[in-house]
């Protein structure tokens, strides 16, 4: 097998970023809840049908299906600003995730990270991350989970078909 150079990344770097892993699978899980709440699905079903569909198409059908209840407007506002949090914090997920690390030439506990994506002006964008940086997005993603659960008591999701409070109430 030929030798690519894979970088050694500091096994802090490795945790943090395994962390965020866990946490986000958390978040898709909440999501494709919300979605399974808006259509008054089988939760169990819904898992099987998102599973392979990805978080962002997810958040857009599930910003479809709130324009379409217009008399909801209002308790969707704060569903909608949770799903556009979820969307940068994706955004920002992704870059750590899918993108070529590199840490030739770096300190102690950081790396370079290349990411390819045709959808903004920067097209090849390297950016250098530390530790911080991924413990920041984890404790961002910790706290869209909580307002997620304080929300979701508030207004009544997720939920299973046929029930009217959340799973979050006892």
């Amino acid at each position: 097998m030929p030798d690519f150079g894979l970088p050694d990344v500091d096994s802090e770097l490795c945790l943090s970023l395994g962390q965020i892993v866990i946490r986000w699978s958390t978040v898709e899980y909440l999501i494709a809840l919300l979605l399974g709440t808006f259509l008054s699905a089988d939760q169990g079903g819904m898992m099987v049908i998102t599973n392979s569909v990805a978080v962002s198409t997810q958040s857009k059908w599930l910003r479809a299906l709130m324009a379409s209840h217009e008399h909801e407007a209002h308790s969707n506002t704060p569903v909608v600003k949770l799903l556009d949090r979820a969307d940068e914090l994706r955004s920002e997920r992704n870059e750590f995730i899918h993108g070529m690390w590199d840490t030739t030439g770096c300190q102690s506990k950081t790396a370079l990270i290349q990411t390819v994506n045709l959808d903004r002006a920067e097209i090849i964008k390297t950016r250098l991350v530390t530790l911080k940086d991924l413990n920041d997005l984890r404790i961002d993603i910790e706290a869209w989970i909580d307002d997620y659960v304080t929300l979701g008591r508030e207004l009544g999701f997720p939920r299973h078909r046929g029930k009217t409070k959340s799973i979050f109430v006892d």
